[in-house]
């Protein structure tokens, strides 16, 4: 009988290219983030333990997980999450769940770096094309375009704007006192508030809008066709939305604001490329925090 670690080493895919497509349908979990981003595994009949302990069924070498942090038991096409007692808990889709029948889609988070995917699909191939695509241009903790995927917009769209001399405006968007929240409910909660904003977002602005996380808890909106007027006002709409919208985790409140700078490239004469305009929302952004933070700032103040 081969040692349990060898079977790891075989259940574990390093390249999601080689799996191949069976008609049956399978569980499979594919990480999208932490040590094993972009791996898959899939579950076969019985119990599949994850965690830090050599010998797991699946090693993630992430301190943030316990050593034995969940289990997975598939029976009859059913695939049953249990949390073992884990340290600081296992999330899916946002809520802490100690058992789980785990459906098509649903995400499971282990920490705030390990994310997983759990698909229950016979057509693999298409997985592959629509995770990988996610995982290339979307932020696993906010499920917004990532900073990488701005930046490629961004460039586009200040080229068009100023090849066509139409109104182009950015928000950058930062959470107050952030790492407060961190060390009072844990990084578990902090994703969760980030997530929350990023909800709040979604739902303000328009399908063209690119809203993204654009590093740690600052966020990123490109306003094609709006002035520094209209930016502005969609700027105190978000923050004071945000403001009034309660956010509880494991039955704490939290109370979050954010402050926004707020850039147009018409009225901004004098930035000249991308990497301006980004450079001028975040002096803005810095104005809004070290007048207070919970605030808007702009060049004109939306007048």
């Amino acid at each position: 009988m081969k040692p349990k670690k060898e079977i790891t080493d075989q259940t574990v895919i390093t390249k999601v290219e080689k799996m191949e497509s069976g008609e049956a349908k399978n569980a499979f979990i594919l990480f999208l983030s932490g040590p094993l981003v972009g791996k898959l595994h899939q579950l076969n009949e019985g119990e599949t333990v994850l965690g830090r302990a050599p010998e797991d069924d699946i090693v993630i070498n992430d301190n943030r997980i316990s050593r034995k942090h969940i289990s997975i038991s598939v029976l009859k096409g059913k695939a049953i999450l249990k949390d073992l007692n884990s340290t600081n808990g296992t999330y899916v889709n946002g809520k802490k769940v100690e058992v789980h029948t785990l459906k098509d889609g649903d995400k499971v988070q282990l920490s705030s770096n390990t994310i997983f995917k759990f698909a229950h699909q016979d057509n693999l191939e298409n997985i592959f094309h629509k995770e990988l695509y996610k995982m290339a241009v979307l932020d696993a903790v906010t499920g917004i375009f990532n900073k990488r995927y701005f930046l490629d917009r961004l460039n586009e769209e200040f080229s068009h704007a100023r090849r066509k001399e139409t109104p182009l405006s950015l928000l950058m968007i930062d959470v107050d006192h952030f790492k407060q929240i961190n060390d009072t409910h844990g990084h578990l909660a902090g994703d969760f508030a980030l997530a929350h904003l990023a909800q709040i977002i979604k739902k303000m602005v328009r399908t063209e809008d690119i809203v993204a996380r654009y590093g740690g808890e600052e966020f990123s909106i490109i306003l094609r066709g709006t002035d520094s007027k209209g930016a502005f006002l969609l700027a105190e709409r978000i923050r004071k939305m945000v403001e009034k919208t309660p956010l509880e985790f494991e039955k704490e409140a939290i109370v979050m604001t954010i402050s926004i700078g707020v850039a147009s490239c018409l009225e901004e004469k004098n930035i000249k490329s991308a990497e301006e305009f980004i450079t001028t929302a975040d002096q803005y952004l810095y104005q809004s925090k070290t007048a207070g933070r919970n605030q808007t700032s702009s060049k004109n103040k939306g007048k």
